[in-house]
């Protein structure tokens, strides 16, 4: 069994060029770091949002809620201990936290939220394949597509082969469901040996997979279907590098920034 956050839907978004949703995710981490000051972070993350809804992708943003949860939640609370600003909080000024460092972990907070489900965004709307033909196409090296397809391919493979553990494990009577979080994390131990035997299995036969059919690095590849740039890959295009271009300016006069010190 493989997971793999790709939807077959047939949005507007999901047609797009391969290259375009690469480019707008790129956009994405761009605006992100731009700024560090929340309120100008909210606003990305709207367009963030307004991408996933349009994708019709908060399937999977539900799956990630967790991992959003805790990235947020990591920066709120530990950035305010290691930087420095002018405004201290009444409660915790003896330890030297600031308003301006609550801030400041609130906009890291944010900026991983985006990144995270600006990646989401495009796992979503983009086939593996798109992926990798989109890489090469727009002048990385083709070893270097391969090996983000198969990175991804991988990441899906192994999650579905730890879920199949779980079910055989449970299957023979294993409950790792019950108990305290120590107890349980003593139950997934045994759950690393056939997993990693899996790993090792699937790794020997995907190398004599490649030998076989003369896999080469630096050989060029060709794909049965290419993409084709629209009129829509166009107006996104545009539309995002004005973002960019106006987000750059505000950076480099320092607007969106906090004043803050490591």
């Amino acid at each position: 069994m493989t997971v793999s956050l790709y939807l077959n839907y047939n949005t507007w978004v999901h047609r797009l060029d391969g290259r375009t949703k690469a480019l707008t995710v790129l956009g994405f981490f761009i605006l992100a770091l731009c700024f560090s000051h929340p309120g100008y972070l909210l606003g990305v993350l709207a367009v963030v949002v307004g991408g996933l809804a349009v994708a019709q992708a908060g399937v999977n943003v539900k799956k990630m809620w967790v991992l959003a949860t805790l990235l947020v939640s990591y920066s709120i609370i530990l950035w305010p201990f290691f930087v420095e600003g002018e405004t201290p909080v009444p409660v915790f000024h003896i330890v030297g936290v600031t308003w301006e460092g609550c801030l400041f972990g609130l906009g890291m907070g944010l900026r991983l939220l985006i990144m995270v489900w600006g990646g989401v965004w495009l796992l979503s709307t983009t086939t593996i394949e798109e992926l990798a033909q989109a890489s090469q196409r727009l002048g990385l090296p083709s070893r270097i597509g391969f090996a983000f397809s198969l990175a991804f391919r991988w990441v899906g493979i192994l999650l579905g082969a730890g879920v199949g553990v779980i079910q055989a494990q449970r299957s023979r009577g294993l409950d790792v469901s019950s108990g305290t979080v120590v107890e349980r994390i003593r139950k997934y131990v045994p759950l690393v040996v056939p997993l990693i035997g899996h790993v090792l299995r699937q790794t020997n036969l995907l190398a004599m997979a490649l030998e076989s059919k003369g896999f080469h690095p630096t050989a060029h590849r060709s794909f049965y279907v290419t993409g084709k740039m629209k009129g829509e890959d166009y107006a996104v295009l545009i539309f995002l590098s004005i973002l960019v271009g106006v987000s750059g300016w505000m950076r480099w006069h320092g607007i969106g920034t906090l004043d803050v010190r490591f």
